[in-house]
């Protein structure tokens, strides 16, 4: 039965004034039912109106559920909003899944299809508070302190093995899309000329000659050389004509030796 005690009512306070469909109606049982009752078992503590709907921490807007019931009352927080407020019930509803020390979730399976949209909503919901001027970022770049400060913090640091391994396996055996010509003539274009971030910048003997002591004399151990080979091994690489020898040079070895380098080329 439900209490005659009056209760702050979340549909009261959505101004609905339509008569209540199915899910308002469970929604109201089951937080009416559970003022009138007192559970020995594991409970979680219910906000009948959400706070990020409004709701306070007063105790006519709190009621105890079990674990199960307050999963199914997200659910229904869901199906009874729209716009900007299923968005809030909808990262609630998926935060139900989360757990942490001392609780209880429920436990008992959705189906997939009905997981599936959450997480694609979920998904969609997030894209959109992070695009354009919704991203923290929007509009800012780093002062020079700043870039500073982030290039001490990482100098010197050695990444873990568990996490190349962690960064190894979210790549592994995943294919990325073929560039199409547009994206390639756009990030070309945005290179170019004064967009280079080494436009206009000179290198001077002392570096080139750092540069040239690290590399000269360095020898591929025997496991980046197997590494190399595994990677490579079955790939065939686009050849190029060099119009000097008259030879197809892989792509990969062409500028170093061929084309202008050629020591075939007529002097001019």
């Amino acid at each position: 039965m439900l209490t005659e005690q009056p209760i702050m009512c979340y549909i009261e306070l959505t101004n609905i004034n339509t008569i209540m469909n199915k899910y308002q109606i469970w929604y109201q049982n089951i937080t009416a039912r559970a003022r009138n009752r007192k559970l020995d078992c594991y409970v979680e503590t219910h906000h009948i109106i959400p706070r990020s709907l409004g709701g306070t921490d007063d105790a006519n807007n709190l009621v105890d559920l079990t674990a199960r019931e307050h999963f199914v009352c997200h659910w229904l927080l869901v199906k009874m909003n729209s716009g900007e407020d299923r968005a809030k019930m909808v990262y609630a509803l998926r935060m139900m899944r989360a757990e942490k020390e001392g609780q209880q979730r429920y436990k008992t399976k959705i189906t997939a299809r009905v997981y599936e949209n959450i997480k694609q909503e979920y998904a969609l919901i997030q894209s959109a508070k992070v695009t354009g001027k919704g991203n923290g970022m929007w509009g800012k770049t780093h002062s020079n302190e700043a870039r500073q400060r982030i290039s001490e913090a990482n100098k010197g640091r050695v990444q873990p093995l568990e996490e190349k391994e962690k960064q190894k396996a979210a790549i592994t055996g995943r294919k990325r899309n073929s560039f199409s010509d547009e994206w390639r003539a756009r990030m070309s274009a945005a290179k170019q000329g004064k967009n280079n971030n080494r436009f206009g910048v000179e290198v001077s003997d002392e570096t080139r000659k750092k540069i040239g002591d690290k590399i000269r004399g360095r020898k591929q151990t025997d496991e980046e050389k197997a590494r190399r080979s595994a990677a490579n091994m079955g790939k065939v690489k686009p050849k190029k004509l060099c119009p000097h020898c008259n030879q197809l040079i892989a792509v990969n070895g062409y500028a170093r030796f061929h084309g202008d380098k050629c020591k075939h080329r007529t002097p001019v």
